[in-house]
């Protein structure tokens, strides 16, 4: 038997006993696409991703990891000779900082890179704009970006393009003009996201009428760009209405402010859009808070845990909860369009990544796993726990 398949049975008989969850692990990259974007059906630059995603974390590979994550440089140990950074918008939550450690294990798979580098810009632009202008001038290799900021970093990043190092951005941000200013932009189809958070809306409640859309950091271009095509899809079904867009700084503290305002002025709720569903735990106490029955429908991107186990816990049935997934793993999609670039392949300047929404189910939190994990994330449990330690 592989050493593949018996780190596969072993997990198997790990999560049989309830200590890990039932998908953390599988025996090949396309039963993790399956399970994580609903498809096989995807970009080469996924493809590969997944398979060295679906590589056995080795304890050695989860030590250096954890270091390289508490440190915002590390030397990998390697001896390669290129150098991979970072540049994340805001980094200030567990999302980010599991999205993080995404991109440090898929760095720890390739030999050729010798260091790793990470910064966040604490939802500061002019910090984003400092933070490339640093990685220029160290003269890394690679920089995988969160663009929190939008358009405000366009000429740094076209900067480092012209410094000739390989630039991909992720998760929903636009930047000039992916395959001109820079090499490739990986992302789900964020207004189609938007649109499907309406519709998950809709169908969990036909009657609904109004809905609140919150968002991260004031003015970032991920919340903006869904929610204006929610609204324009709600416009579209009719009936229904985005009542208001609320910041929220991608935070419980955050969401627990905006929620018990949007309570308090609009009494009901019939829906909730979102990206962050641990933040989402913020809304949660606020119905709490204001002795609300939480009779509402929440559409959601990601899928931290802990809301599960909340909603669990509610044994509502008029709470309903759909999701899409983390979609952590695109800091690995994007270091890999990088790396493939470099070894001489051709990246598209768009990758599109598969989504689909889903309704929560009973049985999907675990409370031996830490409650800011991500049920879809790629990164494995003993690694969670050792993050995030209870």
């Amino acid at each position: 038997m592989s050493k593949l398949r018996v780190h596969v049975a072993r997990a198997v008989a790990a999560a049989a006993l309830g200590l890990l969850p039932a998908m953390a692990f599988a025996d090949t990259a396309e039963q993790l696409m399956k399970s994580r974007l609903g498809t096989t059906d995807a970009s080469p630059v996924l493809t590969e991703a997944f398979r060295r995603a679906a590589e056995p974390v080795t304890d050695k590979l989860r030590a250096k990891a954890l270091e390289c994550w508490k440190a915002n440089e590390c030397d990998t140990g390697t001896g390669g000779k290129l150098t991979v950074a970072y540049a994340d918008g805001f980094g200030e939550n567990v999302w980010r900082r599991v999205t993080e450690m995404e991109f440090i294990q898929q760095a720890l798979t390739y030999p050729e890179i010798g260091k790793i580098v990470y910064s966040s810009a604490r939802g500061d632009a002019s910090k984003a704009i400092s933070d490339l202008r640093s990685y220029i001038a160290q003269g890394v290799d690679v920089i995988v970006v969160f663009a929190d900021a939008g358009s405000a970093l366009g000429p740094t990043i076209r900067e480092a393009k012209e410094a000739g190092i390989t630039v991909v951005l992720h998760n929903g941000t636009e930047v000039g003009t992916a395959g001109k200013d820079y090499l490739a932009n990986i992302a789900e189809n964020i207004c189609g996201l938007g649109q499907a958070f309406v519709k998950a809306v809709a169908d969990g409640n036909p009657q609904a009428k109004g809905i609140v859309a919150l968002g991260g950091t004031p003015g970032n271009t991920l919340s903006s760009t869904w929610q204006d095509c929610a609204t324009k899809e709600a416009a579209k079904i009719g009936g229904v209405n985005v009542e208001a867009k609320l910041d929220t700084n991608w935070t419980q503290e955050g969401t627990f402010t905006a929620a018990s305002a949007a309570l308090s002025q609009y009494g009901k709720v019939d829906g909730w859009i979102y990206e962050y569903a641990d933040g989402f735990r913020g809304a949660v106490r606020a119905y709490k808070a204001a002795a609300k029955p939480m009779d509402t429908v929440v559409a959601l991107r990601t899928d931290e845990q802990g809301l599960f186990c909340d909603w669990e816990a509610s044994n509502n049935p008029n709470f309903k909860l759909y999701y899409s997934s983390g979609q952590n793993f695109q800091a690995r999609f994007a270091l890999t369009a990088a790396m493939m670039a470099k070894d001489g392949k051709d990246i598209p300047a768009k990758i599109d990544v598969p989504f689909a929404m889903k309704v929560a189910h009973k049985g999907m939190c675990n409370q031996a796993l830490p409650m800011e994990m991500s049920v879809s994330t790629l990164v494995d449990a003993d690694t969670l726990k050792a993050m995030f330690p209870k």
